[in-house]
């Protein structure tokens, strides 16, 4: 007796037959013993037996498209089965174990935390919000209106939302659940890192003169966003977690490349804005002020060279 497993694209048990007699066929055919619906599978594909030994042994019927161990790309006319190794046949993974196959030890079953998550993700709500309404109000020039509070907060809100039901739909495809709070807290966190650091930043610039945490507050965003793009890619499967970092690790690099390229083309055309957009309070300033007759020692210098290069002699240009 002997067992062929159907497996998933993350390597789970979908489905699962038992084989009584001593040999299995496994194709599209419907006169084999296990049936797969895969196009890629020709109508008799595999042989599943047991050799003058006693071991399994797995052997291709000929097919076009071969059989294969999982992440091998030679094809094989036998392979030997251990119980482990998935096999590969189309786009179909199998798996075929001994009826006395060892399985591992009795899992301790521990109370699932659902509080948790959703108390962390109520916090970073709140936390973004508050964040949100803090720099529209200091940001307030004018006599305050419900309109320039609730315009952005919904805009924050349908940009986040949008983006969760995105990685919730990705999650339901590629593994049968939604995990709609862990992508909500996924977003939310990274959101409230962006907005903290924007604010920081701002802050910096003005206490320290740090102009360079603002002018590269891009390459932050793209960063956390990057970090947000491998967690969301963890909660839709943990297999291959190595491939989704180099992934993404290269696409935020290529992002800031490109980014970095286009901002120095456009310093060396209009030159580097070093303004601030937002006004803050003379006491947030951490460095020592200039003093005025040194301010205006500066500019008495600086009219100085400005009339002694009036002064010199003009050259002739038309005698040249």
């Amino acid at each position: 007796m002997m067992w062929v497993e159907i497996l998933s694209r993350q390597r789970d048990v979908a489905s699962r037959f038992r084989i009584d007699g001593p040999e299995a066929r496994i194709g599209r055919g419907y006169d084999n013993d296990v049936v797969v619906d895969d196009p890629y599978v020709a109508a008799q594909h595999l042989r599943i037996f047991r050799d003058e030994t006693g071991q399994l042994v797995a052997e291709d019927m000929g097919s076009v498209n071969g059989t294969f161990l999982d992440g091998g790309n030679s094809r094989l006319a036998r392979i030997m089965i251990d119980g482990s190794n998935p096999i590969r046949i189309g786009r179909t993974y199998l798996r075929i174990r001994e009826f006395s196959h060892a399985v591992g030890g009795e899992r301790i079953v521990r109370p699932e935390r659902r509080r948790l998550p959703i108390a962390l993700t109520m916090a970073l709500g709140v936390a973004i919000l508050g964040i949100l309404v803090l720099d529209i109000w200091l940001g307030q020039t004018v006599e305050a209106r419900a309109s320039s509070y609730v315009t952005p907060l919904l805009t924050v809100a349908v940009i986040l939302l949008g983006w969760v039901m995105i990685w919730a739909l990705m999650s339901r495809i590629f593994s049968g659940r939604s995990r709609f709070v862990g992508n909500l807290m996924i977003a939310l966190a990274g959101a409230v890192a962006f907005a903290l650091y924007a604010d920081v930043a701002r802050v910096a610039a003005f206490a320290w003169t740090l102009s360079g945490v603002i002018t590269y507050q891009y390459v932050a965003a793209w960063l956390i966003l990057g970090v947000m793009c491998f967690l969301h890619l963890r909660e839709v499967g943990r297999a291959r977690l190595w491939l989704k970092a180099v992934l993404v690790t290269a696409l935020v690099a290529t992002a800031i490349g490109v980014q970095t390229l286009e901002r120095s083309e456009a310093f060396s055309d209009s030159g580097r804005q070093v303004a601030t957009w937002q006004l803050m309070p003379p006491s947030l300033r951490a460095v020592s002020f200039h003093d005025q007759s040194a301010f205006f020692g500066e500019i008495a210098d600086l009219r100085a060279g400005l009339d002694r290069d009036r002064g010199q002699p003009r050259p002739d240009v038309a005698g040249q």
